[in-house]
């Protein structure tokens, strides 16, 4: 066996040992988990993982593949009662998840789009550069920009772009991004290559690690602001939900 087969064999190890303590510690009061999207009822979410490290508990749906964060951003949409026919929805590398959603109602108006098409089939509609979106002004109902920001090296430009585009009062922008502990997001220009950034930012392709500053540079770009909170502790573990998430919406007047 060479080393990247042990290291394969160690980390289908150490997935199955997570399922397994998942199964034991995470369960749902009265033994069944639900996913809100599918509907799905099951003993538990099961682990997931982008790297070969332990995996992270209780966060797949075995039925639709949905994670933690798309599961609270679907309970925040609902909350929301986003859906109203004729809407016109932008959704920025649409997620299949939610692709799947948006494109079961036959009345919206549903834009999908990504800088590089390609890399999504037909799932995008149009290429667009998040940084200069070639829609007019005060357009679009709902805005979906999730995990997104945190790749693009100018988010300020991006985020001006999303704000101009957006609707005002009744139009709402969910613009979700991984955020850390950290009091101010950490962004320097001497981390600017693949392996500092993996380092100093947790990914080599993220540009910044987003802090707790994050809903003021929203506010910064004219975005009124509101965490979604609204989720008790029993369904916290129902839905597999991971309460330290932070899922944010957005308007403007």
């Amino acid at each position: 066996m060479d080393n990247e087969q042990y290291k394969n064999l160690m980390w289908h190890l150490r997935y199955i040992e997570s399922f397994l303590v998942n199964i034991a510690e995470t369960i749902a009061p009265g033994g069944i988990c639900e996913c809100p999207i599918c509907k799905t009822k099951f003993p538990a979410f099961v682990p997931f993982t982008f790297t070969p490290s332990l995996p992270r508990l209780n966060a797949r749906c075995p039925n639709c593949n949905s994670l933690e964060r798309h599961r609270k951003i679907y309970l925040l949409m609902q909350k929301l009662n986003w859906h109203r026919a004729g809407i016109r929805v932008l959704h920025f590398a649409p997620e299949k998840i939610f692709y799947q959603l948006f494109k079961a109602f036959g009345d919206i108006d549903y834009w999908t789009v990504d800088l590089y098409p390609e890399k999504y089939g037909d799932m995008v509609r149009k290429a667009v550069d998040i940084t200069n979106i070639t829609f007019e002004d005060d357009s679009f109902d709902l805005i979906m920009c999730t995990h997104v920001l945190e790749h693009i090296p100018d988010d300020n430009k991006a985020l001006n772009e999303i704000h101009r585009v957006l609707k005002p009062k009744t139009g709402i922008a969910l613009l979700n991004v991984p955020i850390s502990k950290i009091p101010v997001t950490l962004e320097k220009s001497e981390y600017n290559t693949p392996e500092l950034r993996l380092k100093y930012y947790g990914h080599s392709t993220h540009m910044r690690k987003y802090g707790l500053d994050y809903p003021q540079r929203l506010r910064n770009a004219g975005f009124n602001v509101q965490l979604f909170e609204d989720i008790n502790d029993k369904d916290l573990i129902r839905y597999g939900i991971d309460k330290n998430e932070k899922i944010f919406w957005c308007w403007k007047d």
